[in-house]
């Protein structure tokens, strides 16, 4: 979760526009690193000059003084007068880290997965907007970065909690989130939808390896349909 400090700083800077669009997005600017150099999993996935335009409408007076490019969330740690964790501006997992460095060979194969997984979880939000609000591009954005890291989705955004995070979705990706009948865990539910739309079925998911499989996925493995040709 967002340091306290800096969370009510920055809403103090917000603009007029959705309370909950505006909690929700500083919450995930707080939480996930800005920096141009920041680890893949760990970024926003947001372009310099696009979330320069993003902060400078939704948070306009912490825009003064932040350099595009440069971590967003350790300026407004500074503006809050605390010093931001490093689990609040990079949460860099070290089983991503370290290889990066000591081995190429493992970490680039690695990277190329993620970003393909990354790709496939945008295009799906795009795929099921129902707002044409720039606020709900960017949300896809940062959400399908999220995606590909090994914690519950909620909780690598830096939301309040699952409520948070579904409620956004239906702001947003009603489509998306009105068929989730079932009630299962977010991200399960969108590889789920990629596989029912033909999504390779080969390659393996970031959900595979992770520490909380069993939390959303139980004893239920979910049924892959043959790889597309």
């Amino acid at each position: 979760m967002t340091d306290s400090a800096a969370y009510h700083r920055l809403m103090a800077c917000s603009a007029s526009g959705s309370l909950a669009d505006t909690q929700d997005l500083g919450r995930m600017l707080l939480r996930r690193c800005s920096d141009a150099s920041a680890p893949y999993p760990c970024a926003l996935g947001l372009p310099p000059d696009r979330l320069a335009a993003l902060v400078g409408t939704v948070f306009p007076e912490a825009a003064a003084g932040w350099t595009p490019g440069r971590c967003f969330s350790r300026h407004v740690h500074r503006l809050a007068g605390a010093e931001a964790e490093d689990h609040h501006a990079c949460p860099v997992p070290m089983d991503i880290a370290v290889p990066e460095i000591m081995r190429p060979e493992i970490i680039r194969p690695e990277i190329m997965r993620l970003k393909r997984e990354e790709e496939d979880f945008l295009g799906l939000l795009l795929r099921n907007r129902s707002t044409d609000q720039p606020i709900a591009a960017a949300f896809a954005v940062i959400i399908a970065r999220a995606c590909v890291e090994n914690d519950h989705l909620w909780r690598s955004l830096g939301l309040a909690g699952r409520n948070s995070l579904a409620e956004l979705l239906r702001r947003h990706f009603h489509p998306l989130a009105s068929a989730n009948t079932r009630k299962l865990r977010w991200k399960r539910f969108f590889y789920e939808r990629l596989l029912a739309e033909g999504r390779p079925a080969d390659r393996p998911t970031v959900c595979d390896a992770c520490a909380h499989h069993s939390d959303c996925y139980g004893d239920i493995v979910p049924a892959r349909p043959h790889a597309m040709p």
